[in-house]
């Protein structure tokens, strides 16, 4: 039996790959490009990973895949994340990928009786809701996505959990946090880099990290959560829902400090400062207001999901990965 992996060239893919692996799965990964970091961590596993490149909006290509491989669970994570810039520029391409792509895949999984179909979603189908700080719960908190990003991955989730009911086909939906960590990095369809990786690459570099004077509150998870939540979704036995949040249910607020020290104790020739009055700072956190926390009880009764990795855990672990991968880490905004 094989998991089918789509955007297993990306940032969450690569993570899930080695963590599907490391549990014994045969992979098939998909995706259109796969950069040097994706290549290697496949490479690896050469005997359990299998890689095809070809596009989510390709029917002929699916067509073929499906045909090929005895796919019976499928993670379909393929997605541009996209910044404003991108939205106002190309929203045809995003809206094909993000929706279309997804209903494309799900034809296919239907039509080969796959047993279960994990969608990874975003946090941001919440917009407006994340402005009012009230724990979000799933079903229950309202989803009032505001930018094109947010409004694709609602749509596409909502019409997989209808689909999967019309087609009695096993649709979980996965939304998550804001990821960092381990193999993040500029895919070309990923527009928005956290900022530990930016003030990572400063690091490697040698450089000043000037950081915004106020640290907004974000529903942070490390990247080898995520991958363990996803891989967990995809097996739990009796799941009771159809949705589920994978964030790291901890407030994170206050530690970045934390991880510019961490890197300043490890790379001597990098520094790190708060921001002056009117001065601009070269780490963004991209959000102008806090993010409401995402409760995590459902996924932690129903699949055993509990995040290993909390701000300092987190750090100490990527701060290891980075040791083993700064030439990754100085280029990873322009890597392809």
């Amino acid at each position: 039996m094989t998991t089918l992996l789509t955007g297993g060239g990306g940032f969450v893919g690569i993570n899930l790959v080695e963590q599907l692996v490391a549990e014994g799965e045969h992979v098939v990964v998909f995706d259109l490009q796969f950069p040097a970091a994706a290549k290697e961590v496949i490479a690896r596993h050469h005997s359990k990973v299998e890689i095809v490149t070809g596009d989510v909006r390709d029917r002929g290509g699916l067509d073929a895949l499906f045909s090929k491989f005895d796919i019976k669970l499928v993670v379909h994570a393929a997605v541009i994340t996209s910044n404003a810039a991108r939205e106002a520029r190309d929203p045809n391409e995003i809206v094909e990928v993000n929706v279309l792509g997804a209903l494309s895949v799900l034809r296919h999984a239907q039509a080969a009786n796959c047993e279960r179909v994990v969608y990874v979603s975003s946090g941001q189908a919440y917009g407006k809701t994340h402005d009012e700080g009230v724990r979000l719960h799933e079903e229950i908190s309202p989803s009032r996505p505001e930018d094109v990003y947010g409004i694709t991955k609602f749509t596409a989730e909502q019409i997989a959990l209808r689909l999967g009911e019309l087609w009695k086909l096993h649709v979980v939906c996965v939304r998550l946090g804001s990821v960092f960590g381990p193999w993040e990095f500029g895919t070309g369809v990923r527009d928005l880099l956290s900022p530990f990786l930016q003030t990572a690459e400063l690091a490697v570099l040698g450089k000043t990290a000037v950081i915004p004077a106020a640290e907004v509150r974000r529903d942070w998870i490390y990247s080898r959560d995520v991958a363990a939540g996803i891989s967990a979704a995809l097996r739990g036995k009796s799941l009771q829902h159809r949705l589920y949040h994978l964030a790291s249910g901890m407030d994170w607020r206050g530690s970045f400090p934390e991880w510019c020290d961490t890197l300043r104790q490890a790379y001597p020739r990098f520094s790190w400062r708060t921001a002056g009055r009117g001065e601009q700072p070269n780490v963004s956190f991209f959000l102008a207001r806090g993010r409401a926390p995402m409760d995590i009880t459902r996924a932690t009764e129903d699949f055993h999901f509990s995040p290993r990795f909390g701000p300092g855990a987190a750090y100490r672990d990527y701060l290891e990965w980075i040791g083993k991968h700064e030439d990754f880490v100085a280029n990873a905004r322009a890597a392809r």
